[in-house]
Order: structure tokens, then sequence, then C-alpha cells
């Protein structure tokens, strides 16, 4: 038998549901990286860049390394195909106010930044105040993606407890964050997806959260494949996932149905 090198393997033996060309708007799989250089991107970047839309830097890491070293690192990404995220740096640049605001944003464009998240679990701010920056991020030609919090604030920041969550929090929020020109909303798992055991969740405010807001808004943080698991049976092959690159070919498998607990489950009615 003569194989096409060019094919996927067992292409033709095993049908999957493929992923939609880039860019697209749903399906989408972001991981996170704490400044990470080109030769680790290329570990997973090499072989499933195809899958993977965006990359966050996180723990305002790009902080610590030089400005040439991080236009090198998300130029590489571009030309992959790939967005590079802000991560949640901004939040400790929102206390000093507008002009320093602004000024972040500038420079996140000229380091090649494409997403800047808007986070608000380590600072107070209004909800006005938050859909203010929203509106500055798409001002300055970058896609906002505001993380909302289910929980409430409580001593030493927000805590995973099902106590303080809030699914009319939730939805309130998303809902004046797109009105503002969100891009994409994350929702953190934290007080939603505690522990392994679906029982813990609370799934009936994720289903509340998906009634409300339409799908190609929501990006959900999942941290476990359990959690990623879950989201993929219950809201299909499109839902968008934010993970860590440990995951990053255990999400495409189990999306693209061939192995795992989604293998021959998933549709593709309309791809």
């Amino acid at each position: 038998m003569q194989l096409d090198p060019t094919a996927r393997a067992f292409s033709d033996v095993l049908p999957m549901v493929e992923p939609r060309p880039k860019p697209r708007n749903t399906g989408l799989i972001e991981v996170r990286t704490p400044a990470n250089g080109i030769s680790y991107h290329a570990g997973y970047v090499d072989t499933l860049g195809e899958y993977l839309d965006s990359v966050k830097w996180t723990v305002g890491s790009q902080r610590l390394v030089r400005r040439e070293t991080v236009l090198e690192i998300n130029t590489y990404l571009h030309e992959h195909q790939i967005e590079v995220s802000s991560g949640g740096l901004l939040e400790s640049v929102i206390p000093q106010g507008e002009k320093a605001v602004r000024a972040f944003l500038e420079e996140a464009k000229e380091l090649g930044f494409d997403i800047i998240e808007v986070s608000s679990g380590a600072v107070v701010i209004s909800l006005e105040e938050k859909c203010q920056i929203v509106k500055a991020v798409a001002e300055a030609g970058l896609k906002p993606k505001p993380e909302v919090f289910g929980a409430s604030p409580v001593p030493g920041g927000y805590g995973p407890s099902n106590d303080y969550i809030s699914g009319v929090k939730i939805i309130r929020e998303c809902e004046a964050v797109i009105e503002a020109g969100a891009w994409k909303i994350m929702i953190e798992e934290d007080g939603l997806f505690d522990g392994i055991s679906p029982d813990k969740w609370k799934r009936d405010i994720a289903w509340a959260i998906a009634a409300k807001i339409p799908q190609e808004y929501l990006y959900w943080e999942a941290s476990t494949l359990h959690v990623a698991v879950w989201l993929i049976a219950q809201f299909g092959p499109d839902v968008n996932l934010f993970t860590g690159p440990e995951l990053l070919g255990y999400l495409a498998s189990f999306r693209a149905g061939v192995f795992g607990p989604t293998a021959g489950r998933i549709g593709g009615f309309n791809r």
C-alpha cells in the first residue's frame, strides 16, 4: 500500500473530526506558559500547532524578560498562526490608573501581543471600570479577553469555595463586558469545578452560563482532564478551552473523537 506522507497517521482507517481552519472563532485551545523559550514551545508546536490557537504568558513573566526576547518568542508563535495573550500582567498595572494602562497596551502591541486579559481577581475595580478597560483594549487594536470570577472576594483573595460562587454575578458580568466589546470571556474554574468529582461541581451554574451567553464568547478554564472532558461532552467539540500545554494533545485528541472517553462519540455534521 502506497502511503501519502503528508496525510495524518492512520487517516485511511480511523475517522476523526477535523479542526476548523485557522483563524477560527470556536473550538479554540489556549495554553499557559511562564516565559518559556522558543525551543520549549517548539516541543508541542511542531506536532500539535494546528490545534493550538493562542499561548498565554502567565504570572507576569514577560516582565522578567528582555523586550527583544519577548518579541522574538511572540513572532515565532505568529509564524505558526498562534496568537499571544498578555496574561494577567495588566492586573498589576490597573492600580496605577488610566495613563499606565494605556501605556501598557501600547507596549503590548509593539511586543506582538494580540490578546489582552482583563482580570480582576487580585485587584478591586467596579464592573463599570472593567468595561472601560475592555473598551480601551479594543480601541488600541487588541483583543479584550476579560476574566470573570463567579466567586466573591474573601480574605486573602478568591477562594475555591462553593459557598461564594454566583451564577447571577457571572452572567451579569459576561453580558456587560460583551456590550463593552469583549472578544472572548474567560470563565474562571475556581468555585465552579472544584476537585475531580463532578458531584462537587456547580454544573447547574455552568449550564446557566451556557444558556445565556453564546458559546463563541465563552472560554472555559479546564486545568484538569476531568473538567475538559466534561465540557467537551456537554458543549461539543467547538467549546473553547484554556489549559496547560501538557494537556494540549489530550484535548485535541478528545475533541477529535479519536481516543479516550470521547472516542467515536464526537459528531461533525456541519464540518
